[in-house]
């Protein structure tokens, strides 16, 4: 059991990875059966990318555009020693959502109107302006709805301002 580490003045307006509002969602039809994480594991709260070898596995790498976001279900493996993680194991069923409004952290502050962008190397995020080159990361449909620090929660979402 984990112990409290520290007390905020205000809580949460939301949890990472979560659904943001009740707007619908709607999630990327796999081939057959359902999406799996790819043979590392993935990371809830990021983007993936379809494995190159087998079209029903993700991973949180890859070229291109992502095929969706992965939402926090709660299915992550709390290792032995942490106190939690967004680490999903090789094979476990998932979804990559196309649309939905999330809560999600960016790596860069954001200001409302910006782009989500997508960091090839991991699924992290970033924001910037709409058509911007961002080094390492691929431009996605997602919106920035709120302003932010780096780091901090922010909402995104692929339904427009």
């Amino acid at each position: 059991m984990t112990f409290q580490q520290s007390v905020n003045l205000y809580p949460s307006p939301g949890q990472e990875g979560t659904q943001a509002s009740m707007n619908p969602l709607a999630v990327a039809l796999p081939p057959e059966g359902s999406y799996k994480a790819g043979t590392n594991g993935v990371y809830q709260s990021r983007f993936a990318w379809l494995d190159g070898t087998d079209a029903t596995l993700l991973n949180n790498t890859g070229t291109g555009a992502p095929v969706g976001f992965l939402m926090n279900t709660g299915k992550g493996t709390i290792p032995v020693g942490e106190t939690g993680s967004m680490f999903i194991q090789a094979g476990v069923d998932l979804a990559a959502y196309t649309k939905g409004d999330f809560w999600v952290k960016a790596t860069t502050a954001a200001t409302v109107g910006q782009k989500i962008f997508a960091v090839l190397a991991d699924g992290t995020i970033k924001t910037g302006a709409a058509g911007a080159t961002i080094a390492g990361a691929v431009e996605t449909p997602w919106v920035v709805t709120n302003a932010a620090d780096a780091n901090t929660l922010l909402k995104m979402t692929s339904w427009g301002l």
